[in-house]
């Protein structure tokens, strides 16, 4: 029988369409791997050696620019895969993956992941997928910093970012990682400044609530008016 947490596990979308048994036999083939908050999991640029899930904690991937900017790319939790460029055979990692906090994951070093890509067909067309996801969540960024205010994009990013508090039926739709209002701004293409201000002006009108490195939404109602017509 499995036990719990490999059948928490194989809810992920890493395992969309696949049997349980298909999915357990996958689970059974990684290696569990801890981070503490800070560690560094994989580098930009390094050869894609292992593919990952993660298990419990949140993981900052960035991506550092030509001019030598840091930029994060986006964040990841609980049942996401992170790193499928190693099912593409030969590839450097795109991104760099940090902790936000105590991490728990499921590894596959890359000969392993080949062989389980031979096996399971669906397997390699669910992490193709969701790469796709992740390019159309940087598409719909850049359409953001295109088109809309800064507090427009700030308030799209919460609401992204607090939607896991919101499935698992919380009723503090708090982000459910650390982040500071630096991390915020480089999210949202604007300075610290304006964040800071924005944050400031919501918070008096009672949207939000923020500490060092943590924010909290109270109005999710009146923070999407924020995101749809710019108001705050």
């Amino acid at each position: 029988m499995p036990d719990a947490r490999a059948t928490a596990l194989a809810n992920s979308r890493l395992f969309h369409a696949m049997t349980s048994s298909d999915a357990q036999a996958i689970l059974a083939a990684g290696i569990g791997r801890g981070l503490r908050k800070g560690q560094v999991l994989i580098r930009q640029a390094e050869p894609a050696a292992a593919f990952f899930l993660i298990e419990r904690g949140y993981l900052k991937l960035t991506q550092v620019t030509a001019e030598g900017s840091e930029v994060i790319v986006r964040f990841a939790g609980p049942w996401d895969p992170v790193a499928g460029v190693a099912a593409l055979g030969e590839t450097p990692y795109p991104v760099t993956a940090t902790a936000c906090d105590a991490v728990d994951l499921v590894v596959w070093p890359r000969p392993v992941l080949a062989d389980l890509l031979g096996r399971y067909p669906q397997l390699k067309t669910n992490i193709l997928r969701e790469m796709t996801a992740h390019m159309d969540d940087a598409l719909t960024r850049l359409r953001e910093l295109a088109t809309l205010k800064v507090s427009q994009r700030l308030a799209h990013t919460l609401l992204r970012l607090t939607a896991p508090a919101k499935l698992a039926g919380s009723s503090r739709l708090a982000v459910p990682h650390s982040l500071t209002r630096q991390e915020l701004a480089e999210l949202t293409g604007t300075t610290l400044f304006t964040v800071s201000r924005t944050l400031t002006d919501w918070e008096a009108a009672g949207l939000v609530r923020s500490s060092r490195a943590r924010i909290e939404v109270l109005d999710a109602e009146g923070l999407r008016d924020a995101a749809e017509q710019g108001q705050g």
